[in-house]
């Protein structure tokens, strides 16, 4: 993987926060299922479900909002889970791991990824314990977290995307 790609990944998955926000605000729209119809079926893209299914879902109020909160928070919890281990393996790959981990918020988001990848809820194990607090910005993680839920309380999204920015910018300026 060349440094170009990995920025490219890292466009990609800003991009896919910013789409899915403008997917929301389609299907927000009250014509929307209609639309979704007749739209769909002009559409040649192969799916695995059916398009009743989809229009029952548009046509629920309470359920799409739910459904489309989660997508939301979906895509910020992939781009920061994926992009920790792409950047870490390019790292590893160039042999710039310990630029990596030297890095202020290399702790933070390590803890944080963990965090999106297992349960949503901060455990701490004996090694990440001895690192803490750890910061980014305004963001603390400390002992008072263990077992609690990773909320937008603790990290929003809006911190998300641009925690995501602060690491894009490192890795175009200080990694080879």
């Amino acid at each position: 993987m060349t440094k170009d790609e990995l920025l490219g990944i890292y466009r990609t998955s800003q991009n896919n926060c910013k789409l899915v926000y403008a997917a929301i605000v389609l299907f927000s729209y009250e014509d929307m299922p209609a639309f979704y119809d007749e739209w769909s079926s002009a559409l040649d893209f192969p799916k695995s479900f059916d398009d009743r299914d989809v229009a029952a879902l548009l046509n629920d109020e309470e359920v799409s909002k739910i459904a489309f909160s989660e997508l939301f928070d979906t895509v910020h919890r992939a781009a920061l889970k994926e992009l920790f281990e792409i950047t870490k393996y390019y790292c590893s790959t160039t042999g710039q791991m310990d630029l990596f981990r030297a890095q202020t918020w290399y702790q933070f988001w390590r803890i944080i990824r963990n965090c999106f990848s297992h349960d949503f809820r901060f455990r701490f194990s004996d090694h990440d314990r001895k690192m803490l607090p750890v910061s980014w910005a305004t963001v603390t993680i400390d002992e008072k977290l263990e077992g609690k839920p990773l909320t937008h309380g603790v990290l929003s999204r809006e911190q998300v995307l641009n925690f995501i920015a602060e690491v894009q910018e490192f890795v175009n300026e200080q990694l080879a």
